[in-house]
């Protein structure tokens, strides 16, 4: 029943004239959404931004939970928002949800589940992208790249000074979904060409996020001037140890 709610209505509704503006910028659980078309979304942006800015903020942003924290109450208003069968929001697949822990026989007792978007149900990946489709940068010239609760806010150099009042109104959003934005795990990275390093001065840090030259974004490290050395790097030095254990198999007389 939740696979056939997930494909009659809810994918229908992502791509809906009046609601798919909502979610131009996420890109999964989707008909057209992909790890690799996030990438391709993001590599061509800052692309794109170089014509006209030295340098652009990637900001990579940690929710902390959130598949397991959403609050149920806002997830069932969102759900209203959008036009779909009255008999539809009748069906609350939110309640009656119950969780027990088992461990070396150890049986813990059951206890009602009163947040989250209930993961292993069929419903819980579209239902977060629906929580975060009001979730959009204040000003214009910023942009946000969402796949499922993993978000990068891009920032031109022309709007910097305007990050502190981005990062608060993302906290507000998150605290008003029961959310928690994680500064610690958050990080930055100003992206530029390499050859425009001398022709500008790194801006100020933001607080409590770290900077970073390289950053894992969606399983590929990408550097601060759009290279993939770091990654490739990566991926050289994992075959080398397989091929070493490999070798060492080998030379015990195993296959």
């Amino acid at each position: 029943m939740e696979k056939s709610f997930v494909k009659d209505y809810l994918y229908p509704t992502l791509m809906h004239p009046d609601y798919s503006y909502l979610f131009q910028d996420q890109f999964t659980f989707r008909a057209t959404g992909s790890s690799t078309a996030a990438l391709i979304y993001l590599l061509h942006t800052l692309t794109d931004l170089f014509q006209t800015h030295d340098y652009v903020h990637v900001i990579a942003l940690d929710f902390s939970k959130a598949f397991d924290s959403v609050r149920h109450h806002s997830l069932v208003s969102k759900l209203s928002n959008f036009t779909l069968p009255d008999y539809l929001h009748k069906v609350n697949n939110l309640s009656s949800r119950q969780h027990q822990t088992k461990l070396d026989g150890s049986v813990s007792s059951i206890l009602p589940i009163n947040a989250s978007i209930i993961q292993g149900s069929t419903l819980g990946p579209v239902e977060y992208v629906l929580t975060a489709s009001d979730l959009h940068p204040t000003s214009l010239s910023n942009l946000l790249c969402k796949y499922a609760d993993d978000t990068y806010l891009l920032v031109p150099a022309s709007n910097s000074p305007a990050i502190p009042q981005e990062i608060q109104h993302i906290t507000n959003w998150a605290t008003t979904n029961n959310l928690k934005l994680n500064h610690s795990k958050s990080q930055e990275m100003i992206v530029h060409l390499q050859r425009r390093r001398k022709h500008f001065a790194y801006p100020t840090a933001i607080p409590d996020i770290v900077r970073v030259v390289k950053m894992n974004i969606l399983g590929i490290i990408v550097s601060d001037t759009l290279t993939f050395h770091h990654h490739i790097s990566t991926l050289v030095a994992k075959s080398a140890r397989s091929l070493c254990a490999l070798k060492t198999i080998r030379a015990h007389g195993l296959s």
